[in-house]
């Protein structure tokens, strides 16, 4: 059997998926780790992933920001996350937070998360690593487009820090629309954990609202619009996937060479 090729001195930290918040974006996130890893082809090169994903523990996070109890999200989170962090400190392992949920990174959310998980773990803000990559892609000034949950919306988690780096903000006229594209008991993306007809068309229609309003390119606001509007390219405009990016710095942090 062949040894690890990723040894204790390279591999210094596990990462640790707080899935769940959809259980198929949690999924997406976990294979595009995997497809992110540099290995020689075998299973040992892999990095160590510890993937949760408790749904049932865990309240809608768009409703629980509206119902006032986004701590609860937060704190059932963080008990999952801090119990995984004991099984890689046991196999002399450091370990790296990712959370594949957009709406989780509102302030009243991620704030208790943050401040309920233990010290010894890093966490990634795939808010922060999104607009640090818009930075990086455009000047400053562009339209830059939002497809994402009411909750996203509402809160701002986008448009106050684009804004506040000098782009313009651009959402849809009809967000219930987006809503059920996502939600939809019957032909959401949630309730087929990827496209269907429907869900599909109105998010196509949203993609030629907002290039018609003049947007550069379109953050993927949700992790479920990824397993619609798949690729880097839509209609002509650029797709910013934050759980891609997520993805990238969660891998770096765990394998920095």
């Amino acid at each position: 059997m062949k040894a690890n090729s990723v040894s204790e001195s390279i591999q210094r930290k596990t990462i640790i998926i707080g899935g769940g918040v959809g259980p198929a974006a949690g999924v997406d996130l976990h294979r595009q780790i995997i497809s992110l890893t540099p290995t020689d082809g075998s299973d040992q090169d892999h990095l160590r992933v510890i993937h949760l994903s408790f749904s049932d523990l865990i309240p809608d996070r768009t409703e629980a920001l509206k119902g006032g109890y986004g701590a609860v999200a937060a704190q059932r989170m963080a008990e999952m996350v801090n119990q995984a962090y004991y099984l890689s400190h046991k196999f002399n392992s450091e370990a790296v937070v990712g959370i594949p949920c957009n709406t989780f990174h509102a302030d009243p959310i991620f704030s208790v998360f943050r401040e309920s998980i233990l010290p010894e773990l890093e966490l990634i803000n795939m808010i922060d690593e999104t607009l640090l990559s818009i930075t990086k892609k455009f000047p400053g000034g562009e339209k830059v487009g939002i497809l994402s949950t009411s909750g996203t919306r509402s809160m701002g988690i986008y448009t106050q820090k684009l804004e506040h780096s000098g782009f313009t903000a651009l959402q849809v006229e009809d967000q219930e629309s987006i809503t059920q594209a996502i939600y939809n008991s019957h032909w959401g993306i949630k309730a087929k954990s990827g496209p269907s007809d429907q869900n599909r068309k109105i998010l196509d229609e949203a993609v030629t609202e907002l290039r018609e309003k003049g947007a550069q390119t379109i953050i993927l606001g949700c992790t479920e619009v990824p397993l619609v509007l798949t690729g880097t390219e839509y209609q002509g405009i650029t797709l910013i996937d934050p759980m891609h990016l997520l993805a990238k710095a969660l891998v770096h942090s765990a394998l920095p060479q």
